[in-house]
């Protein structure tokens, strides 16, 4: 009987070992194949999130910089970009009474607002190697004037081509953007810089230095429809000779020469008080010549947050069908100190050779105050030369400015202008003097937003 009863325990207990195997190996399968499930829906996800990404980088892009307002877009393949950018500047000017143009004919005292510079345009590159600009004044006055198009093909290792119509490169100041001017006005120098023009510029970037070499013509038709044009060539090297985070010296040279055919050959130089409203107070007056050739010489220190920046520059021009007459020779130059008192850097750029103004370490959108800065020039010009019968006088302006940077692209100027101006030959004055020299005062200011 106990034999019977173990048998039947025996058999129970294996009826129910094979019922717990069975359940076991059932759940163990179960389980495998939610494991299985859960890998392939997870190769599933990773396969959803790689074409997620692909697909966001098949999408035109837009990207914002705190820099500037103008949103960059961006092609599919990253290779195209386009970007707007605009330059405002509005004055105010007030100034003393002058007697400006060859013939020193009286100028009132005025009070003026006015628009300096309006200037919309794009830039951008495609391909990754082509870069283009395309940049329209609208001044208020004349008709909209193309400033700036051309592309430049920049696929080579430290050099590039600029092809189209441009600024040519001559001078330290004269070749940067009138959006990074310490004072309102460019210095006399400028006189000597180039027009734009249509034509091509080889940049070269070497090891602390680059060189720019250029061929334009200025070219149009007259009412005769006679086709006349200059032939401009330039040149201009620069090298930071010294550039060691602490110290800065800036130093170049420029080269620049005209060439003017039978229907364009009237020349001139005249230039202004360091302000835009008023009339020049030192001028040649016209005359004719077969070719011009202008050198500059410039120079530039920098220490943390002082900067001294001085150029010199002479022209000569060969008068035409005038034997018993030397060619005219004139000259001028400035020397800048500037001072940020809030210690701010200007940008400087090896690769170009020229400045940008500072940005605000605290902006006034941040709840700062922005960066303020102090400038003084000395700014000469001498259009005389008595050998060759030309008399356009001698001035020299004496600039004290303040800068205020509310934010990366707002800025207000204030300058003063004390102006004095020397005369070989006597001109006469509103009161019937006979007079050989003339002073005045200019008080003027700017609000320039420039992106």
């Amino acid at each position: 009987m106990a034999k019977a009863n173990v048998s039947r325990i025996s058999i129970v207990a294996l009826a129910v070992s094979a019922s717990l195997f069975c359940l076991s190996a059932n759940a163990a399968a179960s389980e495998k194949e939610r494991i299985t499930e859960l890998e392939e829906r997870l190769d599933m996800l990773e396969v959803e999130l790689i074409e997620a990404k692909d697909a966001a980088s098949q999408v035109d892009r837009v990207k914002f910089s705190k820099s500037s307002p103008s949103p960059e877009l961006i092609s599919k393949d990253g290779r195209s970009t386009l970007e707007f950018k605009a330059r405002i500047q509005t004055d105010f000017v007030s100034a003393d009474e002058l007697y400006t143009g060859s013939k020193r004919e009286y100028e009132d005292s005025f009070n003026e607002a006015s628009i300096r510079r309006i200037r919309f345009g794009l830039e951008g590159y495609f391909s990754n190697v082509w870069e283009y600009e395309l940049e329209l004044d609208f001044d208020g006055v004349s008709e909209v004037e193309v400033k700036d198009a051309n592309i430049a093909y920049k696929g080579w290792d430290n050099s590039q081509l600029t092809l189209g119509f441009q600024k040519f490169a001559f001078g330290l100041e004269a070749t940067g953007s009138s959006a990074h001017l310490a004072f309102l006005e460019r210095a006399s120098t400028d006189t000597f810089s180039p027009d734009r023009a249509l034509g091509v510029q080889w940049h070269y970037v070497g090891n602390k230095y680059n060189v720019t070499l250029g061929y334009g013509v200025n070219a149009g038709f007259d009412d005769d429809d006679l086709n006349f044009k200059q032939d401009v060539f330039n040149g201009r090297f620069t090298s930071a000779v010294i550039d060691n985070g602490e110290h800065l010296l800036h130093l170049g040279a420029s080269a620049l020469f005209v060439n003017n055919n039978e229907a364009i050959q009237e020349t001139r130089y005249r230039a202004r008080p360091n302000t835009k409203a008023s009339g020049r107070t030192i001028d040649t007056g016209k005359f004719d010549a077969e070719s011009l050739q202008h050198y500059g010489a410039e120079l530039a220190y920098q220490h943390k947050n002082f900067l001294l920046q001085a150029e010199y520059v002479t022209g000569m021009a060969d008068q035409v069908d005038e034997p018993d007459l030397s060619e005219v020779t004139v000259d001028s130059y400035y020397l800048q100190a500037i001072y940020t008192l809030t210690g701010e850097m200007w940008k400087y750029s090896g690769k170009k050779g020229k400045f940008k103004t500072v940005k605000p370490d605290n902006a006034i959108s941040a709840g700062g105050y922005g960066a303020w800065e102090l400038a003084l020039r000395v700014d000469q010009a001498n259009f005389d030369d008595v050998d060759a019968d030309i008399y356009g006088g001698k001035k020299t302006d004496y600039v004290l400015g303040v800068n205020w940077y509310l934010e990366n692209n707002l800025k207000a100027q204030f300058n003063y202008v004390h102006t004095t101006a020397d005369y070989k030959k006597p001109y006469e004055d509103i009161n019937g003097n006979m007079m050989y020299d003339q002073d005045a005062n200019i008080f003027q200011a700017r609000l320039q937003f420039a992106f």
